[in-house]
C-alpha cells in the first residue's frame, strides 16, 4: 500500500516544521541536535519522524518520515530511499504507544541539562507551587507537585525507551522527562500544547536556575 500523507497531516507537518525553525533560532537545536514528530491524524499507525541529520534552521515538512509506532518500521515505500529517521526515534515511538499524545519536542536547550544537574543521582525532579504549572494540560492549581522523570544519557535508544515507559506512566501529570547531558523531550495533544508545554518547563528550568534552589 502506497504512502500518501492526507491533506490534515500535511498541514500540521508544515505547522511543527515551522515551529522546528523558529525552536533552531531560540537555540534548542545546535548542530542538528533536536527531532520531532507527530501521530498521524489520518492514519491510526503510523507516526511521521524527523529526517536525522538535517540543519534545523532549513528543516521543512517534508523532512518528516512515515513509521509504524508499534512496529518501529519505516513505511515501505521510504525504505529504499537511504533516508534515516533520527537516531532517537524509538523514544518517540514509545512515547506515541503509552499516551494519546499527539506531538513529542525534543530540545537541547541548555537551560534543561543544567536543570537536571541540580538532582544528581535522583529518578525525578519535583517542582510545585509555581502558578506557570497551570500552563500544563489538566492542571487548575498551583499546588501540587509534578515530578518530572530523569534519567542518565545513553547511546543504547532501544533500552532507554523501555526504561522510560513506567516512569511515565507513573506521572500523568508530567509532560516531559530528561536527559542528563543531553536535553529534554515534550509531548502534547497538538503542536501548539506540546509548545505550551515546553514553554512552561522552560519558565521553570530558568527560575530554578536563578534562584539556585535544590528542590525535589
Amino acid at each position: 500500500m502506497s504512502f500518501i500523507i492526507s491533506a490534515q497531516d500535511y498541514e500540521e507537518s508544515k505547522k511543527l516544521a515551522t515551529l522546528v525553525r523558529v525552536m533552531n533560532s531560540l537555540g534548542h537545536n545546535p548542530a542538528t541536535s533536536g527531532n520531532y514528530s507527530l501521530r498521524s491524524k489520518t492514519n491510526p499507525d503510523i507516526a511521521l519522524v524527523s529526517e536525522s541529520g538535517i540543519d534545523k534552521s532549513k528543516f521543512t515538512e517534508d523532512n518528516f518520515l512515515p513509521l509504524y509506532y508499534q512496529t518501529r518500521e519505516m513505511h515501505e515505500d521510504y525504505k529504499a530511499s537511504g533516508r534515516k529517521s533520527s537516531d532517537e526515534t524509538d523514544i518517540h515511538l514509545t512515547i506515541y504507544q503509552i499516551t494519546k499524545a499527539n506531538c513529542v519536542l525534543h530540545s537541547h536547550i541548555l537551560d534543561s541539562l543544567l536543570f537536571a544537574d541540580l538532582f544528581p543521582g535522583k529518578q525525578f525532579a519535583t517542582i510545585k507551587n509555581l502558578e506557570l504549572l497551570k500552563g500544563f494540560k489538566g492542571i487548575k492549581t498551583h499546588e501540587l507537585e509534578i515530578n518530572i522523570p530523569v534519567f542518565d544519557n545513553t547511546q543504547d535508544i532501544r533500552s532507554l525507551a523501555e526504561e522510560v515507559k513506567p516512569a511515565i506512566l507513573s506521572q500523568p501529570n508530567s509532560y516531559g522527562l530528561l536527559l542528563r547531558g543531553h536535553g529534554i523531550y515534550v509531548w502534547g495533544d497538538s503542536v501548539e500544547e506540546a509548545k505550551r508545554h515546553l514553554e512552561v518547563f522552560e519558565y521553570i528550568f530558568k527560575y530554578y536556575l536563578n534562584s539556585n534552589k535544590r528542590i525535589g
